[in-house]
């Protein structure tokens, strides 16, 4: 069964990230196209602000997941209540706190824009884009952590596909009835409140779980996982935070273009360990060591050939899709190579992470792991912020590239030796020839020159042969490089087949 789910959870994660992807071009190149560069860069300026509340969570998110693997294994109605009772008034508590940093981003927010635009005109617009994350933490965080610990991610999925679709439609009907910047946010963000709603509607017609009110539960290691998730969400968000504090809404806007086409590669990266956590943590209660790490050697040996054939594909691709996504913007230079490049081996350096960050979490190891997930982002904003006076947008990338490889091999190293009890050759070894054929894609790419496509259609015909071709070779490349490995990963997997029967 769990097998199943993983196996769901990957493909609507995918379907879903697909939808989002579709959604995540459209609407900003309709916005820069309508409103301008200036107000796309606004819009994600204060969608990237609002963003810090989740600092309020203090990384409760995987600990309450963790809390939740065992007694769902068991069954055991009275500890699964009284947990997402507990998580339920947490949310509740960060929710009302939510207003009052919005109150304070009414007040301080303006003064950063360099009066670009109007102080009612921005207050407006935090406003209406902070009316969908309030719900998420008033109504809907409690579902969504349950029915991911449950490995039913799907479900989360296929609603936030559903909402993708239906304001895509709204949206772009609006903006091609000329209505105002306002009217298609506030749009936007009503129809994302039915996402906490549904939630509601799932986990109370399909489980007969009531949420504790009462519940005095605690919350083991209840504080363990805030270094990790205050680094997750300063690295995240310092990018645009740095570019609006010391550059301009147009580089903001720049910015967040090249991060639509990268984080929707990563996306589809990340949709390839949905569930993965939730896999392995529930496997851990009762299965062996050996034959976790060879689920799990496998499973790393697929994921790394994917995510370089995919960020491979996003090197030879990025620049052409960028000349045509912005083909008709006239009011800044969006075609910045470099800048692109830089942006995609910060990506690599930050998916390598995810298998390991995975069983981190599976097995509930926040503590021991936080230190290199603090530095990160300290790192990031000491280097940007020395680099963006010269290099502007560049050396906020350096920055990004610069601290990414802290963290990963953080997780990987202590993963592998606290964890897995294994050494780190092979996964070193792997993550070694990925970054050796994206430098050779790059190589290549520099060599002949970008791929020319004039429209979308020619752009996909090309990205299709690109795919095609780096797939085979790739697979190839590394079947033949790691089949030792990989038959001995089998071995023991069948060795450890053999044993549970």
């Amino acid at each position: 069964m769990n097998k199943r789910k993983v196996l769901k959870n990957i493909i609507s994660s995918l379907l879903c990230q697909g939808t989002a992807l579709i959604y995540g071009f459209i609407i900003p190149a309709l916005i820069i196209q309508t409103f301008g560069s200036k107000t796309n860069g606004l819009v994600s300026s204060i969608t990237q602000f609002l963003s810090y509340i989740v600092l309020l969570e203090a990384g409760i998110g995987p600990v309450i997941k963790n809390a939740l693997f065992k007694p769902i294994v068991e069954k055991k109605i009275s500890s699964i209540e009284n947990v997402i009772g507990t998580t339920n008034k947490f949310f509740k508590r960060i929710s009302i706190v939510f207003i009052g940093y919005i109150f304070f981003l009414c007040c301080f927010y303006p003064l950063t824009v360099n009066h670009s635009f109007s102080v009612l005109f921005t207050i407006s617009l935090i406003l209406i884009i902070s009316i969908s994350l309030f719900f998420e933490y008033f109504m809907g965080m409690t579902y969504k952590l349950f029915l991911q610990a449950d490995q039913k991610n799907y479900v989360i999925d296929y609603i936030n596909m559903i909402t993708y679709i239906i304001s895509l439609m709204v949206m772009v009907l609006l903006m091609h009835f000329d209505f105002s910047i306002h009217v298609i946010k506030i749009a936007g963000s009503l129809l994302y409140v039915f996402r906490p709603l549904c939630l509601k509607f799932y986990f109370d017609h399909n489980y007969g779980y009531k949420i504790n009110k009462k519940s005095n539960y605690q919350l083991e290691k209840k504080w363990d996982g805030l270094a990790h998730h205050v680094a997750s969400v300063i690295q995240g968000n310092t990018d645009v935070v740095i570019l609006t504090l010391f550059g301009d809404l147009i580089s903001v806007s720049i910015y967040s273009i090249y991060s639509l086409v990268v984080r929707g590669i990563e996306s589809v990266i990340v949709a390839l360990t949905n569930g993965i956590d939730s896999f392995f943590g529930k496997m851990m209660v009762d299965d062996k060591q050996t034959y976790i790490n060879s689920k799990f050697n496998m499973y790393s040996f697929v994921y790394y050939t994917l995510v370089t054939i995919l960020l491979g594909c996003c090197l030879l691709l990025i620049i052409p899709f960028i000349k045509i996504y912005t083909s008709n913007i006239t009011d800044a230079n969006y075609v910045q190579p470099l800048f692109g490049y830089l942006l995609v081996f910060a990506s690599f350096f930050f998916v390598i992470r995810y298998p390991f960050s995975s069983i981190v979490y599976a097995k509930g190891h926040f503590k021991e792991t936080s230190k290199f997930s603090i530095v990160e982002p300290i790192v990031n904003i000491l280097v940007s912020v020395v680099l963006i006076y010269k290099f502007g947008l560049i050396g906020v990338a350096i920055g990004t590239l610069v601290s990414m490889p802290i963290r990963s091999f953080g997780f990987c190293f202590y993963a592998v030796r606290k964890i897995l009890h294994t050494k780190s050759y092979f996964y070193l070894k792997i993550i070694f020839v990925s970054l050796v054929e994206l430098l050779f894609c790059l190589t290549l790419n520099l060599m002949i020159g970008p791929i020319a496509a004039n429209d979308y259609l020619e752009w996909i015909f090309l990205a299709i042969l690109v795919f095609i071709v780096l797939s085979i070779v790739i697979v190839f490349n590394n079947y033949w490089i790691f089949r030792k490995d990989l038959n001995l990963s089998f071995q023991k997997f069948k060795k450890g087949i053999l044993k549970r029967e």
